[in-house]
């Protein structure tokens, strides 16, 4: 089904799931209903995203800024160093939190640049990531928006943390009436046969894929690295 701004003429019955073969399509009135449940949890994820950013960011940063005038004026503080190192990840992590459940540039802005402010948020992976994304795209209502711009952050993270990649390349773009988006990298890959037992990761995208009604596939092998496609209906005008 293509996209839609309205809850009533959208589809979630997308594509193959890995598991279980498919999901049956739903009535009209359970699929206004999961877009209501959708709606409610990003505002839910919202405000657990502002509660992160006015207390527990605002602590960490203020014991932050005790420690370096503690520092100053105590030489060689070896645990206070693991006690700073300890509290620049701690923040690091909450502000990846905050982008990942409250992504503001999403709304004001556009998938382009949330995706790049996510990129700016420091990670464990030395991979250098390109983006590349269609100036104009098709017209998606805020659910639909959100759960590609996740379902994107999310290969993106995967990569980082499992791929031991050097390179991930992004993309965007329209092609053959359909929204196109990719997630390439040059890192170990994996046995596709074994696709199963990478259990909650796969499955989550599968969803994301099933509630924009599109078709994903994945390429991979060992030492081949992953390329992660999702093929998105795009309405007729």
């Amino acid at each position: 089904m293509p996209f839609s701004d309205s809850a009533e003429e959208a589809s979630p019955s997308g594509s193959q799931d890995i598991e279980t073969g498919g999901t049956p399509p739903l009535s009209r009135e359970a699929q206004a209903n999961l877009w209501r449940y959708i709606d409610h949890l990003e505002r839910w994820r919202q405000s657990i995203g502002f509660e992160i950013h006015d207390g527990l960011t605002q602590q960490i940063t203020a014991a932050l800024l005790f420690l370096e005038s503690y520092q100053r004026e105590q030489p060689d503080p070896t645990t206070l160093e693991r006690c700073r190192a300890i509290l620049e990840e701690a923040l690091a992590e909450s502000r990846r939190l905050i982008q990942g459940l409250s992504p503001k540039k999403l709304d004001d802005e556009g998938i382009e640049a949330a995706l790049a402010e996510f990129l700016t948020v420091p990670s464990v992976s030395l991979a250098t990531v390109e983006l590349e994304v269609d100036a104009e795209l098709p017209s998606l209502s805020p659910w639909q928006r959100t759960t590609l711009f996740r379902f994107l952050q999310e290969c993106i993270t995967n990569a980082r943390k499992h791929s031991e990649a050097s390179k991930i390349a992004v993309s965007l773009h329209q092609q053959d009436g359909q929204l196109v988006g990719k997630v390439i990298d040059n890192g170990i890959g994996f046995d596709l046969e074994t696709v199963k037992l990478v259990g909650y990761g796969m499955r989550s995208l599968q969803q994301k894929a099933d509630l924009l009604s599109g078709e994903l596939t994945i390429e991979s092998a060992p030492g081949k690295g992953s390329e992660i496609t999702l093929r998105l209906p795009i309405a007729a005008k």
